[in-house]
C-alpha cells in the first residue's frame, strides 16, 4: 500500500476495539497485496468489514459471500452505496463460481465453523486462478491461558471446553467453533487441497486477562443498555469516518471507562509487535497459500 492508503487504513481501524482482529486485518491485507482490477472473494464476509476496507482502499471487484442471510443484510446496509462490492448467500463447500474465477481469496475465521473443512478448502482451490493467493486465519489450538482461563483449565483437566454456542462461557470456542488449529494442522489441510503454503505465522500472544469475556461484556453493555449514542458511535467500527462526539459533549463516566479500558488493552497489545515462533501460544494462526501455476 502507498502512504495515502496506509493513512486511511489507520483511520478506518481507529475504532476497532478487538485488537487481535485489528492485527489480523493488517496481516491479511499484507498477504493479499490487492492490485487494481483484481476480482476478490471475501469468503465468510460476516458484517462486511474487510469488504468495506477493500472498497475504500482499492480499485477492485469484491464478491462477499456468507451463508447467514441476516448478517448479509447487515453487511449490505453498511455498504449499500458501494459500486465495487456485491453480497450474496453461498455455501463454502458448494460455490456457484466457475473454476479459476478469482484472483485472490480472503477466508478469515471461517473454516473452523465448517464440518467438512477439507471439502471447503478444496472448493476455494477450485475457484482460485492458477497463481492466485488465498489468505486465511483460524483460531489457534495453542491459545494463551490468560485469554480464556476457564476453557484452558477445563481442557487441561480433561473435561473439554464449554459449549461453543454459549457466548459467555464459550470463550475461544464461542460462535460454534468445530475445532481449533495448530500451524501444522492448518498447513496440512491447505496442502491436501493442493495449495502451496508460502507463509505461516501466529498472531497475538499478549493480552489482558479474560480478554474474551471483557470484549463480550463490553459488546453486551453498549448494545443492550441505554448508552448514549455518542458512546455507541465511538465504539462502532463501521462509523470510522463519523465525527467523534465524545470529545465535544460533556465528558461522561461511560467515555472515561471506555477510554481507560482501551488504553489498558492497547498497552498489553503493544508487546505483540514482533514475530513469534510457531510454537508460541497465540490467538490466531495465519497462512498465505498459492494455487500452483499449471
Amino acid at each position: 500500500m502507498n502512504k495515502n492508503q496506509k493513512n486511511k487504513l489507520n483511520k478506518i481501524l481507529s475504532k476497532v476495539g478487538d485488537l487481535n482482529f485489528k492485527r489480523r486485518i493488517i496481516a491479511m491485507l499484507d498477504y493479499l497485496d490487492i492490485q487494481d482490477g483484481e476480482v476478490i472473494l471475501d469468503m465468510g464476509c460476516g458484517e462486511g468489514f474487510y469488504s468495506m476496507i477493500f472498497d475504500q482502499l482499492h480499485n477492485c471487484k469484491v464478491i462477499a459471500v456468507d451463508y447467514d442471510k441476516a448478517i448479509l443484510a447487515m453487511a449490505g446496509g453498511w455498504l449499500e452505496n458501494s459500486e465495487k462490492v456485491s453480497f450474496e448467500e453461498g455455501d463454502i463447500c458448494n460455490l456457484r463460481f466457475d473454476d479459476n474465477y478469482f484472483d485472490k481469496i480472503l477466508c478469515t475465521e471461517v473454516i473452523e465453523h465448517i464440518e467438512d473443512d477439507t471439502k471447503a478448502t478444496k472448493e476455494l482451490y477450485r475457484v482460485l486462478k492458477p497463481g492466485g493467493i488465498l489468505a486465511v486465519t483460524v483460531p489457534n489450538s495453542n491459545y494463551p491461558l490468560v485469554w480464556d482461563p476457564f476453557n484452558k483449565i477445563r481442557e487441561w483437566l480433561g473435561f473439554g471446553h464449554f459449549d461453543p454456542l454459549n457466548g459467555f462461557w464459550g470463550g475461544i470456542w464461542a460462535h460454534d467453533h468445530k475445532r481449533l488449529y495448530s500451524p501444522n494442522s492448518l498447513k496440512t489441510l491447505l496442502q491436501k487441497a493442493g495449495f502451496e503454503v508460502s507463509n505461516l505465522g501466529v498472531l497475538t500472544h499478549y493480552g489482558i486477562p479474560f480478554n474474551h469475556l471483557v470484549l463480550y461484556i463490553g459488546k453486551q453493555f453498549y448494545t443492550s443498555f441505554p448508552v448514549p449514542d455518542s458512546i455507541k458511535n465511538s465504539m462502532e467500527k463501521f462509523k470510522w469516518d463519523a465525527r467523534d462526539d465524545c470529545v465535544i459533549e460533556k465528558i461522561s463516566i461511560f467515555s472515561l471507562l471506555l477510554n481507560f479500558g482501551l488504553k489498558i488493552m492497547k498497552w498489553a497489545d503493544h508487546f505483540n509487535d514482533r514475530n513469534f515462533s510457531l510454537d508460541t501460544s497465540s490467538m490466531a494462526v495465519m497462512a498465505l497459500a498459492k494455487k500452483k501455476n499449471k
